[in-house]
Parts: structure tokens; sequence; C-alpha cells
């Protein structure tokens, strides 16, 4: 048997005669809905045992509270909230029992009704929160990084990104930038130095002040800084910690023994994987030219070209974007050289001089590194903290190889040409700013820069090439003898 139905626009004199049907036992039937025409599907429900507001839909019914607990406005409300969280997929019943506790509890309607339906404010999204402010603190790093990044050189723009980005791995990420204090910022400093990288916590915080600056000078209403009368950071925030200058030259033998162990270990790790050609020709150029790592690595083919009056010569460029000091820069390589980098069969159809396995790729100087940590026996960190062990263990310090790193091979070259009355050349070679010459070598490296044209001039090739020459005969001389021995 159904509800008996009715229909009008629901007062508390309907609640009343409701509650009176109720205590006089005079409720018809099974009972009766009485819908109200001011709000769609709150309908009061009498029953011979209750009054009930309800809120029916026509997927299903939710009881908004009894009868006397809540007013026809009261009940109106709760049947329109009920109503938008089923619409979005959300379950009203909680709320509802919140609303009718409070009201057992003595609360008011509108106390109850603000506890059971507290305003929400609409959280703002990562872009609009970036566009308005203001700034949480991992909005700060996103947007300095935009702007900063662009500006630097691709390898210092992905170790700036690293230093900056540390900052925002813990509880900091999400605090408001106006709210952050020197606790944070040391905390953050202590955090990194605490996992044994004082150099890496050195170079965050002077991240952390470069994008506070920015943001104080740039951006300081969307940021949460427009109050913010003096740059704090800049003096009260910094790092104990100095770098110690590199001072390890390896031995020119040593660098000779490194490439004949390379060339005779090409699978390491247990696997049948092979080093890559193109890593291999990286590490005898390393060794032969002196250049760093980053530029080297990246070298194109197309930026390598034969020098006019010199057979089987060639020169190598960068423009200055390649290079730390910003300016181009070119070296000659003797044949002897060439053919002991092309011996390495690397594949003379790509792009790069020293190609990855990966295509249309370089290797870089983090795939250097790494093997070298290979050859040295190096374990690797695993998943879940284990560490993967080298079956060859240390194939250099077996060898009585001390350890070295590729920057290093720049002080071999430059100190063995200074020995050898070269340091001009030495320093061009590594584009260098040219040591003050003096006495019979000045007057040699004058006249040599007076008669050069063009590029040769401006990159002194000759007075490189005659380095060169005495530079890549003694490492090609060292390596036969390496040979010989082993």
């Amino acid at each position: 048997m159904a509800y008996a139905r009715e229909r009008s626009r629901l007062t508390g004199e309907h609640v009343k005669k409701a509650a009176a049907l109720v205590a006089a036992g005079k409720v018809p039937g099974r009972g009766i809905d009485h819908a109200d025409v001011g709000c769609p599907g709150l309908i009061l429900r009498t029953t011979p045992l209750a009054v009930t507001w309800l809120y029916k839909s026509r997927v299903s019914t939710v009881r908004l509270g009894a009868g006397d607990e809540l007013t026809p406005a009261a009940a109106r409300e709760a049947a329109t909230r009920a109503r938008l969280a089923l619409r979005d997929g959300a379950d009203p019943r909680q709320d509802l029992q919140v609303l009718g506790h409070a009201l057992r509890s003595g609360a008011s309607v509108a106390d109850a009704m603000d506890a059971a339906f507290p305003e929400e404010i609409a959280v703002p999204t990562d872009e609009e929160r970036r566009r308005r402010g203001p700034w949480q603190w991992r909005d700060l790093v996103e947007e300095h990084l935009a702007a900063k990044l662009p500006r630097l050189r691709p390898r210092w723009a992905a170790q700036y990104e690293r230093h900056l980005r540390r900052s925002a791995d813990g509880a900091l990420a999400n605090r408001l930038v106006s709210l952050v204090t020197l606790d944070d910022l040391v905390g953050v400093r202590d955090r990194i130095a605490k996992a044994g990288a004082p150099s890496a916590a050195a170079d965050t915080v002077e991240a952390i002040k470069g994008a506070l600056d920015w943001a104080w000078q740039h951006h300081a209403p969307r940021a949460g800084l427009g109050r913010v009368e003096f740059p704090w950071w800049r003096d009260r925030l910094s790092m104990d910690w100095t770098s110690t200058p590199r001072t390890h030259t390896p031995r020119l033998d040593e660098l000779a023994r490194t490439l004949v162990i390379a060339e005779r270990h090409k699978a390491l790790g247990g696997t049948a994987k092979e080093v890559s050609p193109g890593m291999l020709a990286a590490l005898w150029a390393l060794v032969l030219t002196g250049q760093r790592a980053g530029a080297l690595t990246g070298t194109l083919r197309a930026n390598v070209v034969a020098w006019e009056g010199r057979p089987g010569w060639q020169i190598w460029t960068w423009p200055g974007s390649a290079m730390k000091g910003s300016r181009p820069h070119g070296i000659p390589v003797p044949p002897d050289a060439v053919a002991a980098i092309a011996r390495q069969g690397a594949d003379p159809t790509s792009r790069w001089l020293f190609p990855s396995r990966v295509p249309g790729k370089s290797v870089t100087p983090v795939g250097l590194t790494q093997w070298f940590d290979r050859l040295r026996g190096k374990p690797k960190a695993g998943r879940d903290g284990v560490a993967i062990l080298r079956p060859e263990d240390d194939l250099l310090g077996a060898a009585g190889i001390r350890p070295w790193t590729p920057h290093d091979v720049r002080r071999t070259l430059g100190t063995y040409l200074d020995l050898e009355r070269l340091g001009g050349a030495g320093s061009a070679i590594l584009a260098h700013k040219p040591a003050a010459a003096r006495g019979e070598q000045a007057e040699r490296e004058l006249a040599e820069a007076i008669t050069l044209r063009h590029y040769v001039h401006s990159q002194r090739l000759d007075l490189k090439a005659e380095g060169m020459e005495v530079w890549c005969k003694a490492v090609l001389d060292a390596y036969e003898a390496a040979l010989q021995k082993t």
C-alpha cells in the first residue's frame, strides 16, 4: 500500500498537524508523503510512528532529520545540499548525521547547518595560484626555474635545477612563501648536509637565495613578499663550507694504462653488453685533447673540419654556448690522434662525433663518470637500497692506477706542456687565459700571433698545434709502452 500524497508549500503548521496525527493515532493507512512545491524532492513523511523530513530523487531516498528538528527552511537547505552531493557522486548521509547530532545537542538550526555543511572555499589550481598568488614554495621553484633555465647552458641548467628542487623535497613544498622562515631554510640546508653532501647543501643554499631574490625583485606581490622591505635571507642564510680545489694530477702512464684497460674490458658488470664505441672514442679524445667533458662529448661532426695545408690534421671547434668561458674555441688534432680515435669504431654517419647507443644522442659526461665507476668496481645503488656489486672489482686500482676524473686530464696536459716550455700552448688548448710569457718564449708566441690570419689568428691554431703534437705523441708513446707491459 502506497503512501497518500499531498502537495503544498510546507510550513510549520504542516509539521504541527503531522505531529498531532501521530500523537492521536489518526495517521491514515501506511502514512502521508507531503511534497513541498518550493523544493523539488523535499518530503515531509508522516507515519503512525514518526514525522520525518526526506529528500527523494529518482534513484535514492535520503533521511534529512526528524520533523521537529528542522524548520521547513532548514529542511529545504538540507534537501538542496543532499541533491548537490548526490549529483556529484558523493554520499550526503555523513553530513546529515552531523546535522542531526548538532540539533540534538542543543545547537541552533543555523549553527547546526554550519557544522554539517561548512562553506567550502574553492581551492585554486596550480596554474591559477601561480598566475594570481599567493605562491607556495613549490610555485616559487617552478616559476623561477622557468625564467632562469633558458638563460643557462644545458649542463649548468640541469645542475641548477637539481640544486633548487632539493628544497621542495619535504614539507616546505606546500608552505606559503610569505610564511617561510629562516628555520625552514636552515632545516633544508641541514637535511641535505646530513645526507653527506655539504657541497650540495651549499649549492642549494645559493639556489634558494637566487630564487628568493628573483621573486622579491620581480614578483613580490604574487610571491607573498610584498611587505618584505629587506631580503633577510641574503645575510642570514649561509653554509659554512668552502670547496677544496682538486690538485690530483694523474701521471702520463696512468692515463695510458687506463686506455689499455678500457679497451680490454669493454663488457663490465657480469653481462655481455659492451661499452659503446662512441664512449670509448670519447675517452681517447678526452686523454688526447684535455677538453672539458661537457663540451667534448657534445661535439658535432659538422664542427670538425680538415686543416687546409696540414694533411691529416683536423680542427675541432665549439661555439661559445658550449664553453665554460662562453667564447668560441677550437683545437687542432694531429693525424695520429685522429686515427687512434677513429679506430674505436664510432658511427661515422652520426651527427655526433661521439654517438651514444641511443639513436640521435651523444654520449654524456655522466655516462663517462658512470663508466669510470664500473672500471673502479664501485657498487651501484639498486632498488630498495640493495647495492649491485661489480664482479670485476677495481680494475684500475689492481693495475696501480690512482683514482682520477675526466677533469684531471687537463691538469696533466697543462703541467706536461709547461715542463716542455709550451705553457702558452697548453693554456690555449685548454681555453685558459694565456699565461704571461717572458723572454724568448714571449717573443716567439707574439710573433706567431701576429702572423696568423682569420680563424687561425683568433684561435692561435699554430701555437696550439705545437702543443697538441707534443702531447699526443707522448700519450700514444705511453700507450704503446703500456701495451708491451700487459
